[in-house]
């Protein structure tokens, strides 16, 4: 019988050189991916980049609980400019808006929604908010009114969250984190741009935050509350890795209050190294000998003709027949002018923020009419703006914060108190720093007056447990 005739099988490289189509359409598909990178070689960062944050986007968009962390991360870069997008150019803003969204998408799985047990709060807020916007209707600047009014919608929308999604310890623990990791990282890259830039040295009123196209005065804020929390969050922790970055923190926030060149922020500052030299004397005298060491060395090279200036503004305050009252001398006229505009308007007041406008007609006269200056103290801004209606219910809104902070601090579990304490004494220093600016419709507000809420109603509710 004849055999069969055997085929060869390819042997070597011979079979590497037989395409199937598939291969071929991978073979096709590397190349075109080859000439690609090529010719974009140099853009291949970015590309990476945009992808890696459209799936961070994509992330967040599925899960509001992470949305609202990412938010909490944004609150210390709220005045940093991103993008040349008005209303939305900083990552606190984009944080919100992707927080909206992811809210919207998921509102099947949310848990429902219950005001019970968060108090009267809420119900002061509302009754502010309406009081403002109808405020708004008899306002002389609308544009300004509609957009401070605006703004406290956004708070009190955040508010909410807050008290949908922080429903544990363990998540009001995460949301401190995240805010405080967000300090971190915000006070490095305002530190980095204060040290190197060439402003640093020919401004004679540099203050830290202006080379990243932000303002001093409102960053501070952020910081004020990240340094006393992540302070009293650093003496229960164990971990010597945890200890070390909230030290960090605190650290650098002092970092950037001390550049920042607002006497606000270093009033409440000393307020909270009194507080510290009470609760643990030997600690914060080292601390504090350590940092005015440094600051000195550091004014000394940086910024001697800034702080020779402020210095100066703060002796004239004391001292008038030294030199004109423009800087100082308006924040303690304005009381004066606040108590005449709210007996002309003590229901409804002249509209939010509106104080400027009205400034020159009741009895300003340090500052120009024209500089527009508002109040520079977030109470008179509040009472003038909204009457005496709006600006105590949202008055009370703080004052019922503090109680809550106040009440788990003192009556609370052990795992409970030091986050309150630390919230607490933030609060206070954010307040302080309110009697001479005007912060009271700002996103950080949202989680602080949320974390009050949910911690005394957890409290409220285990204790009614135990009966």
């Amino acid at each position: 019988m004849a055999q069969p005739a055997q085929t060869e099988t390819p042997t070597g490289m011979e079979g590497y050189l037989t395409l199937s189509r598939p291969n071929a359409w991978i073979a096709g598909f590397c190349l075109l991916l080859a000439v690609a990178l090529g010719i974009m070689w140099s853009y291949i960062a970015l590309a990476a980049v945009a992808a890696a944050g459209l799936i961070v986007l994509y992330l967040l968009l599925r899960n509001p609980y992470w949305a609202f962390l990412a938010f909490m991360f944004s609150l210390p870069f709220a005045t940093l400019q991103l993008i040349p997008v008005r209303g939305i150019s900083n990552l606190a803003f984009m944080a919100v808006i992707v927080l909206f969204f992811s809210i919207l998408l998921n509102l099947r799985r949310l848990p429902a929604f219950r005001p019970g047990g968060l108090g009267a709060k809420p119900w002061l807020f509302a009754t502010f908010i309406a009081l403002a916007m109808l405020g708004t209707l008899f306002s002389v600047d609308q544009g300004i009114a509609a957009k401070f009014t605006g703004m406290a919608v956004t708070v009190f929308s955040l508010y909410f969250v807050g008290t949908l999604l922080l429903t544990t310890p363990e998540r009001w623990h995460q949301a401190a984190n995240s805010f405080l990791l967000g300090a971190l990282a915000s006070a490095i890259i305002i530190l980095y741009g204060f040290f190197f830039s060439t402003r640093a040295l020919q401004d004679g009123l540099y203050r830290a935050q202006y080379s990243t196209g932000g303002g001093a005065i409102g960053i501070t804020i952020s910081f004020l509350v990240a340094v006393p929390l992540a302070l009293i969050l650093a003496e229960t922790e164990k971990r010597w890795q945890v200890r070390t970055f909230y030290y960090l923190v605190a650290l650098t926030s002092v970092g950037v209050i001390l550049f920042s060149a607002t006497r606000s922020a270093w009033l409440a500052l000393a307020v909270l190294v009194l507080i510290e030299f009470i609760r643990r004397p030997v600690r914060t005298a080292i601390a504090l000998g350590l940092t005015a060491a440094l600051s000195i060395g550091l004014v000394s090279m940086y910024l001697p003709s800034t702080y020779q200036k402020y210095a100066a503004r703060i002796f004239i305050a004391f001292n008038p027949e030294y030199g004109p009252q423009a800087q100082i001398g308006f924040r303690i006229e304005n009381y004066n002018v606040a108590l005449r505009m709210l007996a002309s308007y003590p229901a409804l007041g002249v509209g939010m923020n509106n104080f400027a406008a009205h400034a020159g007609r009741f009895g300003r006269v340090s500052i120009p009419a024209d500089f527009r200056l508002n109040a520079h103290n977030a109470f008179l801004e509040l009472l003038t703006g909204a009457g005496l209606l709006g600006g105590i219910a949202y008055i009370l809104v703080w004052l019922l914060t503090f109680y809550e902070f106040i009440f788990v601090a003192r009556r609370g579990p052990p795992s409970m108190r030091p986050l309150a304490i630390g919230l607490a004494l933030g609060f206070l220093m954010f307040t302080i720093h309110s009697m001479f600016h005007s912060p009271h419709s700002v996103l950080l507000l949202a989680p602080i007056f949320a974390l009050g809420s949910v911690m005394r109603r957890d409290l409220l509710r285990k204790r009614a447990a135990l009966g």
